[in-house]
């Protein structure tokens, strides 16, 4: 597959050349984003010996509900809409979360149940997981449920299985893929936008994937996560401007925590320690700016106006 020329000017990733009016200035302007949260508490922590057991997460004190709430206030003020991707055990814990998200008017989705990997489980556990995710979302009050996110994003190509799984359920739209390398897997690919995905057992899925930046065969996850969160604010800025550019939508996703600094530390070990916690207290911020110089919106309509990248077909080798 040939890959579009994605850079233009010095090619540096901080700087953009200057535009000038119509072209792709009016494509930037006319370019929304898609915004993602991914509804977990503080102690959802994927893979670390130092976070609380799953049996003892009923008695830790939490924070999700405050958190949330912060973000829905905050995606209000700026006219902003977003896909919540929602752990059953939130749902089923703090009902009155899906609730509220839902009367906000965005979109909900799931993020499984147990937040677990998927590259942990068999196709039956993954099944039997979804299954629980979605009963306790809909229990819940989520009007419809069509989209989902895996923990970690840790959908990579031994997981492929998963796909059918998600459409004999409902989905239509997966937001599992990270297009770069990464501790949980990763499935790189030459792709920019969302696209097909069609599964081995036959499933059609549109995937809208996180996409790095791509400098010099190098690459720069930025979107979320850690990555909101020790980039500076002007480097997002600057890189959203450039997806806008080249009428890439970015994915942008985050969680309730991260707009939290005072949340309860773990003993985690010193390299996810900084990972983790370090930049909580300049998320909000950054997150306004963002919001003054884009717009935002769910996935699923993000999804249905972008122009699509071919599809991944299954079926053979990907590409």
């Amino acid at each position: 597959m040939t890959q579009r020329r994605e850079n233009g000017g010095s090619g540096l990733p901080f700087g953009l050349p200057g535009e000038g009016p119509g072209g792709r200035d009016a494509r930037a302007a006319a370019t929304v984003h898609a915004l993602s949260i991914d509804v977990e508490d503080w102690f959802h922590v994927l893979d670390c010996a130092g976070a609380p057991d799953p049996s003892s997460w009923p008695l830790q004190p939490s924070r999700v509900e405050a958190n949330t709430r912060a973000l829905l206030q905050l995606l209000d003020a700026y006219g902003q809409r977003a896909t919540f991707f929602i752990l059953g055990w939130v749902a089923e814990h703090h009902p009155a979360v899906v609730a509220e998200i839902a009367r906000h008017g965005h979109e909900i989705g799931s993020h499984s149940y147990g937040h677990a990997l998927v590259s942990s489980q068999t196709p039956g556990e993954f099944a039997r997981d979804l299954d629980r995710s979605l009963e306790a979302l809909h229990a819940a009050g989520a009007p419809r449920v069509e989209c989902f996110r895996a923990p970690g994003f840790s959908i990579g190509p031994n997981e492929a299985w998963a796909f059918d799984i998600l459409a004999s359920r409902g989905m239509r739209m997966d937001a599992s893929l990270f297009l770069s390398r990464r501790a949980h897997g990763g499935w790189p690919l030459a792709r920019r936008r969302p696209f097909e995905i069609w599964a081995p057992g036959g499933a059609r899925l549109m995937e809208v994937p996180v996409v790095p930046f791509r400098l010099a065969g190098s690459e720069l996850p930025w979107t979320g996560g850690g990555y909101l969160r020790l980039l500076p604010k002007q480097a997002l800025l600057t890189l959203l401007r450039r997806a806008s550019h080249a009428d890439e939508p970015a994915v942008i996703y985050l969680h309730p925590r991260e707009i939290d600094p005072t949340q309860p530390r773990m003993a985690l070990p010193a390299a996810r320690r900084f990972k983790y916690y370090v930049g909580l207290d300049g998320v909000e911020d950054k997150l306004r700016a963002m919001f003054t110089a884009a717009r935002f919106d769910t996935l699923s309509a993000v999804a249905d106006a972008t122009a699509k990248d071919p599809p991944l077909v299954l079926t053979r080798r990907a590409a």
